[in-house]
């Protein structure tokens, strides 16, 4: 796993390589608003497995990903009124919905709804954008091992694993903070996760 530790000063280089690595179809874990992610190309079906095979995954359980903007997630999901308003207040920001996902009969895809959010942190809002896909962000670690702050034990978890993660953007030690908020609609609103932002229905 290549690792490179974000500074002011190789900011541009590592956006660079970050999406290069996307673009290959590999898998990268970046840092975000809550703690560090684990993701992919969303619309690399090659990628995506590999993510499972890495967190050790069922591959029932869909995959999260952030997107740049509600325009963005409106391409991809059909959004009730009451969830844009939800979207228009916290976005960008730890909030996660899930929502009727307009492809979810797409190879690959294990659920009708799909979970999506706007980061708030600048290296994933940028990665994001630059990139144009929208990009997996679960969390970097194998699972059921709890969200990953720390770079150095993210890296230990990953010691010795036949599928790893190509590249490390190591931004140093996060905040601890709860995770993202989950709202679903389905015909009705559900939390599934109160997290960082604490909805009140």
């Amino acid at each position: 796993m290549q690792e490179i530790k974000l500074s002011a000063s190789n900011r541009i280089e590592a956006l660079q390589k970050a999406v290069e690595v996307l673009k290959s179809g590999g898998s990268i874990i970046y840092p975000t608003e809550t703690s560090y992610g684990l993701g992919c190309d969303f619309y690399n079906q090659e990628a995506l497995a590999l993510i499972y095979q890495i967190k050790h995954r069922d591959k029932n359980k869909p995959l999260p990903v952030i997107i740049p903007d509600i325009t963005a997630a409106s391409y991809l999901v059909d959004f009730k009124e009451e969830a844009k308003k939800l979207a228009l207040k916290y976005w960008p920001g730890p909030l996660t919905l899930v929502l009727p996902f307009k492809y979810s009969k797409w190879h690959g895809h294990s659920d009708d709804y799909l979970a999506l959010r706007v980061s708030s942190h600048p290296f994933a809002s940028d990665l994001v954008c630059i990139f144009g896909h929208p990009i997996v962000s679960t969390s970097a670690n194998i699972s059921a091992k709890g969200d990953s702050y720390d770079p150095e034990k993210i890296k230990k978890q990953f010691v010795g694993e036949k599928f790893q993660p190509d590249l490390f953007i190591n931004a140093g030690k996060l905040p601890v903070r709860a995770p993202s908020t989950i709202v679903k609609f389905d015909g009705e609103v559900k939390i599934l996760r109160q997290g960082e932002i604490n909805i009140k229905l």
